[in-house]
């Protein structure tokens, strides 16, 4: 009785107790405004648990003690602990005493140990949010006022096993403030190597406290789920800073960044090749954050996750060797939501970026070639390629597609760099497909094809599909175009060789109708230049266009609208 008072009092004295003084130096942790000393203090906490568990172990062995003295020699068994049970009523009142004495520094540990746990626990997260929200101030990003969402709060509360009171809100990045800052400060501020490693450095320290906390596997018991329960709760508080504060935001603000719209002037054509190229709306720096951000993806999973990394005391093993199905399927599936959230956001600005490639390829193929043929010699209103008879081709391509292939070979090497290859090919083939249609689309609407300006669409076509070959695996179309152009240079009365074969036979399935399709041959072959002619009353058709349809047995779908998205890349794809 003596010695449960003693201990009573040095345990739980309101003033001197070990409860006391433990939560006195919790709530001068605790306060505001002592965060930089926080985590020394949080380090002496954690040795002060493991000293109070060290000496509860002590104690509750000397009670132990004195229970066996107390037993007759003859009930003592060295494979079997003396328990009331196994005694009955043979023991004397000293055992009765030990045993009770056992049952309060057991009672007492534990309420010690749970406030103990549940203050640290609470302190650890704020000091984690603090020093990863500081990390972000001190490289520069501007942080915006705290949100908090339901599905947030729900979240941490079940995850912690109701151990933590606080939640850390979400401050994200001021989308604003980087795109005023530019590319430049966002890779050298909030996407430096150091600064988006260090948010990591301060979990781990975290995990590495909690494991000493809340105890490690091979004790087992009850304090198993609480440390899986706990490393759940850190790992889910820094999915939520690692991605709607830090990530989210930079990804969302790169779209802004972007040059959307091309100038609404011409450019000057030819570019100078010895000047730096056009970056087409996507600065090569666009890319690099891109990369960027994929290498902080990465970094985050690797140093924190860990998935089949022995020995690296992450998550994903702590976890596993806790056995908590539970915790470890929770911390799983908000690893796979951060990761779906941080892909779709990284599909949606680089499907931006591809459209601003379009728009740009559209302002210097068709814009500045319309342009510059306005100011040569041949029918403006029919387009670059209706050169006159007898012109001299003063270079191999256009000056239009020149200075597009300039552009998009020097793109390729930033768009390389960033993507994967498996990325890289979808990404160039789409583009791919967009430059076709935005050719195709000019020349079936706009354009009108002589004989000579045939000859510079080829080189025009060679010149594009060779850029467009260089990443991806599907660029048929461009073979497609190739063999339809041999329209454009072939006399009217070879035309149904070409058309049909030799036997002049429709149905045979041979000649261009067979490979190319018959209305796209015709469709293709109505942007000659001999094709129609122009009248007081409007356009006529050629005598010879007449009668080789009317030969052929065939209708002339150019008569009527042409629904020019049936000859679009995707639409030849799908046909072969």
């Amino acid at each position: 009785q003596v010695a449960r008072t003693l201990l009573q009092r040095l345990i739980s004295d309101s003033k001197n107790g070990m409860q006391a003084q433990i939560n006195g130096l919790l709530e001068s942790v605790d306060r505001r405004g002592d965060f930089d000393s926080g985590i020394k203090k949080l380090d002496t906490f954690v040795i002060i648990h493991e000293k109070a568990a060290g000496l509860f172990s002590l104690l509750k062995d000397a009670a132990r003690n004195m229970w066996v003295g107390a037993i007759p020699s003859n009930m003592v068994s060295n494979e079997i602990d003396p328990s009331v049970e196994s005694l009955g009523g043979t023991y004397n009142s000293n055992a009765h005493s030990a045993s009770a004495l056992i049952q309060f520094l057991t009672t007492q540990e534990l309420s010690l140990s749970n406030g103990q746990r549940r203050g640290y626990l609470n302190l650890e997260l704020r000091l984690l949010h603090h020093h990863c929200c500081a990390n972000l101030d001190r490289s520069g990003g501007k942080l915006l006022r705290p949100i908090r969402t339901k599905e947030d709060s729900v979240r941490n509360t079940v995850g912690s096993g109701g151990l933590a009171d606080y939640r850390a809100p979400i401050m994200p990045l001021d989308q604003e403030h980087i795109k005023k800052s530019g590319f430049l400060a966002l890779l050298n501020g909030p996407l430096k190597q150091a600064v988006y490693r260090q948010p990591l450095i301060h979990a781990a320290d975290s995990l590495a406290r909690a494991r000493l906390m809340f105890g490690s596997v091979a004790r087992g018991g009850d304090e198993v789920d609480s440390t899986a329960r706990v490393i759940s709760t850190i790992f889910s508080q820094m999915c939520n800073f690692y991605g709607p504060s830090y990530l989210y935001p930079v990804i969302d603000s790169l779209g802004n960044m972007l040059a959307s719209n091309p100038p609404s002037s011409a450019p000057m054509l030819p570019f100078d090749e010895a000047a730096p190229p056009h970056n087409l709306g996507v600065d090569k720096h666009f890319w690099i954050i891109v990369d960027r951000i994929h290498a902080a993806s990465k970094s985050f999973d690797r140093e924190l996750w860990a998935e089949n990394r022995t020995g690296s005391m992450r998550v994903w093993e702590i976890l596993v060797q806790t056995r908590s199905q539970t915790s470890l399927t929770l911390a799983k599936e908000r690893r796979i939501h951060f990761f779906q959230e941080l892909e779709e956001r990284g599909e949606a600005i680089i499907l931006k970026a591809l459209d601003v490639l379009s728009n740009h390829i559209h302002w210097i193929l068709v814009t500045g070639g319309e342009s510059l043929a306005k100011l040569g010699s041949g029918n403006r209103r029919d387009g670059p390629y209706a050169v006159p008879s007898g012109s001299i081709l003063d270079s191999t391509n256009s000056p239009s597609v020149k200075a597009l292939t300039f552009c998009l070979r020097a793109q390729f090497i930033s768009i390389q760099t960033a993507l994967t290859p498996q990325s890289l090919s979808a990404f160039w083939t789409s583009l791919s497909r967009r430059l076709y249609d935005i050719l195709v689309t000019r020349l079936l609407q706009n354009y009108k094809v002589s004989t000579v300006g045939a000859v510079v669409l080829s080189r025009d076509v060679e010149a594009l599909r060779s850029v467009s070959m260089l990443a991806g695996t599907d660029h048929s179309h461009w073979d497609t175009l190739r063999e339809l152009l041999t329209l454009y240079m072939t006399p009217p009365d070879s035309l149904k060789t070409m058309l049909v074969g030799a036997e002049g036979d429709i149905t045979s399935g041979k000649g261009m109708f067979g490979r190319v399709g018959k209305e796209q041959s015709i469709v293709f072959m109505s942007r000659r230049i001999d094709y129609r002619y122009r009248t007081n009353q409007g356009t006529k058709k050629s005598r010879w266009a007449s009668e080789l349809l009317e030969e052929l047995g065939v209708n002339d779908p150019t008569d009527g609208r042409v629904n020019i998205t049936n000859f679009a890349a995707e639409n030849i794809a799908e046909k072969q």
